[in-house]
């Protein structure tokens, strides 16, 4: 049995620093288990990443450079970094794609892999695609499309960018959408072949789906934006399904910022990305889908560690008080009030005491707010309370919230003493000590006015 022909292909407008990067990346893709030749559109406007071109077709041997008959257009900066191509740009490089595909069925390749030159790749992504045993089948990589965001796949379900299930004729609330898009951002991170709704940036292709007619030309009727979405649109228009591989992660330089991970990212050969989500455990399970960004699976995950009583008493506790934080930011106080409730009839602790004590403060609730620090006062503490994760909340910080709460009660006097107590536990504590001053202004003020 013949082996596989693979023709890798790219339109290339690249810097120099981030070219010698991807072609680095291209050369640990070669393999004894099938053939690999090259084609690049030489569209480069800085003549240095011509010119790399130029030696990587020498030293290759395999390496067809081709130059498109119009000028490909330009891009502007996004919002946040990154790019965004302009409309003529993006048909341009779709007749760039639609060229390398027409060489590979020409040429008699059995496979097409189109590449982005600003990704860098796992030696094993060829390997792992062709097993995949797809007509159109994408790795994975993730981007921060937004500085500070959360990373997103460049794969998703349906429409141009939607990465929740499609119920058609059913309202769906932003949370649940929210909640979905994660529960398949977190599916992605585990190794395996998933079936999606679209993809691109770095796909293999196979000499079938080319004959059958996929195609990155513009579909006229069509409102998405970018040839990618074209192209699997018309996939699933005439029957080919589309799969993306998450096994071996690609790297995205979408900002300059991400060299410096892409340095990393070479020096392991791509190993610095393989990252799946699989702790046994609730709670470990909620930690690292917490650093992946995904808050809403993190939650259930954590409520269900708490259902389950996973852990420690200070494991526990901090899972109520994240569980009551996130339960706020959702706007649903009295689900995180029930849950610290439901805490302290097992776990007597003061940070539970303290944080039903500020729930109340902050709705203005001034004697059941006093109430709940006063029972923080009075916790016996537990032999390892040094360990806690607020250990205020056994020392000064009952003290200080309970001055403010019988202030506004009209006691200063009472407010007085709480505030001397804390400070006996924090001598030098800024905001006691300004409230020192304060209240024995206060407290004189009142005695002059009552002699």
């Amino acid at each position: 049995m013949s082996k596989p022909r693979i023709l890798i292909g790219s339109p290339i407008r690249q810097t120099p620093v981030i070219l010698k990067l991807f072609l680095e990346s291209l050369r640990w893709l070669e393999g004894e288990a099938y053939v690999i030749d090259y084609v690049f559109v030489d569209d480069n406007t800085d003549p240095l990443s011509s010119v790399m071109l130029r030696q990587f077709a020498a030293s290759t041997g395999r390496t067809k450079l081709l130059t498109h008959e119009a000028a490909v257009g330009s891009w502007k900066a996004a919002p946040g970094g990154g790019h965004l191509w302009l409309e003529e740009t993006v048909w341009k490089v779709a007749a760039m794609k639609d060229r390398i595909l027409a060489m590979g069925q020409e040429c008699g390749y059995t496979h097409v892999f189109l590449a982005d030159s600003d990704l860098l790749f796992h030696p094993h992504t060829l390997t792992q695609l062709l097993q995949a045993g797809q007509d159109v089948v994408s790795t994975i990589y993730w981007t921060r499309w937004q500085v500070g965001t959360t990373p997103m796949p460049q794969v998703w379900l349906h429409g141009e960018y939607e990465t929740y299930p499609l119920i058609r004729q059913q309202e769906t609330s932003e949370h649940d959408r929210r909640l979905a898009s994660q529960r398949f951002f977190a599916e992605l991170r585990v190794p395996g072949l998933y079936e999606v709704g679209g993809l691109g940036a770095c796909t293999l292709i196979s000499r079938q789906a080319i004959e059958r007619g996929v195609s990155f030309r513009e579909i006229p009727n069509l409102s998405y934006w970018g040839e990618d979405r074209h192209f699997c649109v018309r996939a699933a228009a005439i029957g080919i399904s589309l799969f993306v591989d998450t096994t071996y992660p690609a790297y995205h330089i979408y900002r300059e910022e991400e060299l410096v991970g892409a340095a990393a990212f070479i020096a392991a050969k791509g190993d610095t990305q393989r990252l799946p989500v699989e702790s046994a455990d609730a709670y470990g399970r909620g930690v690292e889908l917490l650093e992946y960004g995904f808050e809403l699976l993190a939650m259930e995950a954590w409520q269900e560690s708490w259902d389950k009583r996973e852990g420690d008493a200070r494991q526990q506790v901090q899972l109520l008080l994240e569980l009551d934080a996130h339960y706020g930011r959702q706007g649903d106080m009295m689900r995180g009030r029930s849950l610290l409730l439901e805490g302290l009839a097992e776990l007597p602790y003061a940070e539970l005491h303290c944080r039903l004590g500020s729930k109340c403060m902050d709705n203005g609730n001034w004697q059941e707010a006093a109430a709940w620090f006063r029972a923080a006062v009075g916790t016996p503490r537990p032999d390892d309370w040094e360990r806690s994760i607020d250990v205020s909340s056994w020392t000064w910080k009952p003290y200080i919230q309970l001055c403010v709460c019988t202030l506004q009660l009209g006691d200063p006097q009472r407010a007085f003493e709480y505030n001397e107590r804390g400070l006996m536990f924090e001598p030098d504590h800024p905001t006691m000590l300004a409230n020192r001053e304060a209240l024995l202004a206060m407290l004189a003020e009142q005695r002059s006015t009552t002699a």
